[in-house]
């Protein structure tokens, strides 16, 4: 499969396409991603385009005010994640549309002992 990408929640209130190639997968073991199952693919916030009609995503924000966790009110899966620089997100690729995540090529990051607050006991 070949970009443009398309993702969306559970419910299919929110839908995005991207137009990036689909590379640089991160499995990442931190409190957060640990829960949730996120699978990080950072890509440029401009390659992103809203499909569905405007929509209010729900955000839980935990370390500062520039970044957050962003899911769907109504289904509650998490599809994006903001705070990161150069003007990039990281889209859940768990939410890409027809497409087998057992076949990408996926990289892990030990979050958990990594960032902070550190090691979890």
């Amino acid at each position: 499969m070949a970009p443009p990408y398309r993702l969306s929640c559970h419910c299919g209130d929110i839908a995005i396409e991207v137009d990036v190639e689909l590379s640089g997968l991160i499995e990442c073991n931190c409190s957060t991603c640990r829960r949730t199952g996120f699978l990080h693919w950072k890509v440029d916030a401009s390659k992103i385009r809203l499909i569905t009609e405007k929509r209010r995503l729900s955000t839980y924000v935990w370390r500062g005010v520039t970044e957050g966790h962003h899911f769907c009110p109504t289904c509650s899966v998490a599809i994006m994640r903001s705070g990161y620089p150069n003007d990039r997100v990281s889209l859940n690729a768990r939410c890409i549309e027809d497409i087998d995540i057992f076949t990408l090529e996926v990289e892990r990051y030990d979050g958990r002992n990594d960032m902070y607050p550190g090691p979890l006991k």
